[in-house]
Parts: structure tokens; sequence; C-alpha cells
């Protein structure tokens, strides 16, 4: 289902954003989440750009957000803490602390198939983040996707 912001059509200056049936995304002042999840829907994860939360602490529920890029964009969902605490593969969760006079910690996990490995760390950054990281992110998805394919390559042409 697609949904426009303010507007029951698309209309000048308010951007269009997906939401499924089960979940919901929205846009909140700074006292509430910009993404909400709804547990036990069938629908798939809910997705936002992740600029859309990175400008506040991550919830007390979540591990964080599972990101992945999308032309050019990091769009991300959260990562509850109720559910598996396995990153799945090629996929990089990222989360987030305060660390000061509005700066944040942020650290990204890859999911690989028999375990889950520190990728990255960034101290102390400012803002909107988002940019800093998708570099990094896109780059290590993108890697394991074609070490994926490669190996599946591989594996037809021993069989």
């Amino acid at each position: 289902m697609t949904r426009y912001d303010r507007c029951d059509r698309p209309c000048r200056g308010h951007a269009r954003t997906a939401s499924s049936s089960g979940r919901r995304s929205r846009s909140v002042g700074p006292d509430g989440p910009v993404l909400t999840l709804v547990r036990g829907s069938e629908a798939g994860p809910a997705l936002v750009d992740l600029s859309a939360l990175t400008g506040a602490p991550m919830p007390a529920d979540v591990r964080g957000a599972l990101v992945r890029p999308v032309r050019g964009r990091l769009l991300a969902t959260w990562m509850p803490l109720s559910g598996s605490s396995r990153v799945p593969a090629g996929r990089v969760l990222l989360s987030w602390t305060p660390a000061g006079e509005d700066r944040t910690d942020v650290t990204a996990h890859l999911g690989l198939p028999g375990a889950q490995v520190l990728l990255a760390l960034w101290p102390g950054l400012r803002g909107d983040w988002s940019a800093v990281v998708r570099p990094t992110v896109a780059e290590v998805t993108e890697l394991h996707a074609a070490l994926r394919l490669a190996t599946r390559a591989l594996e037809r042409l021993t069989d």
C-alpha cells in the first residue's frame, strides 16, 4: 500500500512513503518514534530511510536497525530484542548510542552464514550520520552478494 504524508494524493513538498498493511511508518515529532513495529503481522517489515532514524536514540526494545542499500539510499527496519539475535546472512545491523554533546557512537555487525562479525565502529558521529556509514554498508552487502553468487556457481560446476 502506498500512502502520502499529510495528503491523500501526491502533493507538492510532501514525500511519498510506502507502508504495508500490518506495519506502519510515520513521521513524529522529536518525542515519538519514526518507525513503529507491529508484532505478529504477516506483512513484510516496514522500511524507512535510515536518515529518518538517526536523529534519535534507538528505542529500548530493539537491537538495532537492519539496513540494506537501495538505489543509493539506506533503508532500515528495526530488529526487536524479543526476536532472534542472529543477523541474517548478508545483512548489516547498525546500532547506535549517544556519546555526549550531539554525538553518536555507531556500530555495524555483518551477518554471515555461520556467524555474526563486527564490521565497523564509527565513534562520535554528529547529525545525520547515515551518509557516513552508507559507503561501507553498500560495499559490504554488494561484496557478500557477489561472493554468494560465486559460491553457488562453483558448487554447480563441481556437482
